[in-house]
């Protein structure tokens, strides 16, 4: 393949993506809940169980597309995940989740050429994740500033 070939992804290779996708967004809402509760800052503590609500949506979301077409939601849980002695280490770890699902999301969204409601899915799905990567970049900076 090319740096030009045009990537197409097979019905079982996006199911298996949009699985993928729906365990991490899984592991985004148990991480994001753990984080907020351990926060000792109010101002982080709504955003993550913003972020937390939004993940949680996202998951919803893709088990309907999943099951739409044809699919089994998987089932696994997510795995607990190390906190980090400091906020900024569980941030750190959060963006890590933020920036797989970049880099996933934008994958299906480019290989999916001919399902579209999929590729709108993920699209959105994507533009959220970005968003979420762009805040905690922005906190990481203003709490290592701070050190």
């Amino acid at each position: 393949m090319g740096p030009h070939s045009l990537i197409t992804l097979t019905a079982d290779e996006i199911l298996h993506g949009l699985n993928r996708a729906l365990l991490a967004e899984r592991q985004a809402v148990a991480d994001y809940q753990a984080h907020a509760q351990a926060s000792d800052r109010a101002d982080v503590r709504e955003a993550l169980e913003t972020l937390r609500d939004v993940e949680r949506e996202h998951a919803l979301r893709l088990s309907l597309r999943i099951t739409a077409l044809g699919g089994t939601p998987t089932s696994q849980a997510p795995q607990p995940q190390p906190a980090g002695d400091t906020l900024a280490s569980w941030l750190a770890r959060d963006l890590e989740g933020e920036q797989w699902a970049i880099v996933e999301y934008a994958r299906l969204v480019a290989g999916i050429v001919d399902d579209d409601a999929t590729a709108e899915l993920m699209a959105e799905l994507l533009l959220d994740e970005i968003r979420h990567a762009a805040w905690l970049k922005s906190t990481l900076r203003v709490l290592t500033a701070g050190e």
